[in-house]
Order: C-alpha cells, then structure tokens, then sequence
C-alpha cells in the first residue's frame, strides 16, 4: 500500500504548478498589492503615460505585459459595449514605474478641492457680474470682502488639489520589488 500511495503523490506532484515570480507594492515593508503572470496591472509609466495590461512575465527586476486598453464604445445600435485594444508586448524596468493608482481612496469631487475652486469661481463670477448690471464698484470697501473670501476658498481648493493626489507616487514611501520564487 505504500508503494502505491508514494507513487500516486510522485504523479500528482510533476502535475502540480510551481509559484511564480510576484511583483509587489511596498508601503516601507508592508506588501500594499501583489502581481504574478497573467495579473490585470495600471500603472503610470515614468512618462507619465498611464499603461495598462496582462503580466506576461516577471524577471529578476523586469516585467513584461501586454499592453491592452479597456474602454467603452457604442456599438452598431448606439448602445456601450466594452471594447479591448491590443498596443503589443512592452518590458521595462521595475524602476521606470513612476506610480500606481490609490485603491480605497477614491479622488472625487468632495476631496480633491474641486468643488471649491467651482462654488469660488462660480460666486467671483456672479458677484462681478452683478456688480455691472447694477453699476455698483466692483472694488467697493463693501464687495471686496466678498471677493477676498471667495479668494480664498478658491486657493484653499487649489491647496487640496495639489496635495490629494490620485495616484501612489513611487519613491521614499512607496516602491515595487520583485520576488523570486
């Protein structure tokens, strides 16, 4: 019975696959994200051109994906049908990864200043406005409080824009390493 059974696990274990090489994002050493061979990836290129694609291989410190695009179409009815484009394979450096997509945090209108800069703008503009029509100075000591507070909302969204990115920058804090297998 032994026998059999040491060779029945001999057979099964030609047949089992071995663990590929992982690509990983790193917060100092904490693992953020994990990567191995066929694995969906976007990141942004150190071009700053965004690439997405199927991980083909990953080297020692090189990876190799087939760049693809994902995107929405109208199809021969007008109605969205997602559409795949094939741009080829592309290897590159580990290093030539200049950032990676925020997961959880999305960057929306809320938090990215957006709607600071929007609501300032909108109220300088109608406020101005209404200052002609009415033929009141626009720089008058009772509207330029106004304006200076719609100002300054306007650059503290401008504050939050720059300092919410959308994106994990790589560098001190964040980088991608390889492990071999």
């Amino acid at each position: 019975m032994k026998p059999i059974s040491l060779l029945i696990c001999l057979l099964f274990s030609f047949s089992v696959i071995a663990q590929k090489d992982v690509l990983m994002l790193k917060q100092n050493s904490q693992t953020l994200q994990s990567w191995t061979s066929g694995s969906y990836i976007l990141f942004q290129f150190s071009s700053k051109q965004w690439i997405e694609g199927i991980i083909k291989k990953i080297q020692n410190d090189s990876v190799t994906i087939d760049q693809i695009q994902v995107r929405q179409v109208g199809n021969q009815f007008g109605l969205p049908t997602i559409d795949t484009a094939h741009f080829g394979i592309m290897k590159f450096h580990i290093n030539e990864i200049y950032g990676m997509p925020k997961r959880g945090m999305s960057s929306n209108l809320f938090t990215n200043g957006s709607l600071f800069q929007l609501g300032s703008a909108a109220y300088i503009l109608l406020n101005i406005t209404n200052s002609l029509i009415k033929s009141d100075p626009v720089f008058g000591s009772d509207n330029l409080p106004k304006l200076g507070i719609a100002a300054g909302f306007f650059v503290i969204g401008k504050i939050l824009q720059n300092s919410h990115k959308s994106y994990l920058q790589m560098g001190k804090k964040y980088k991608m390493v390889t492990l071999q297998m």
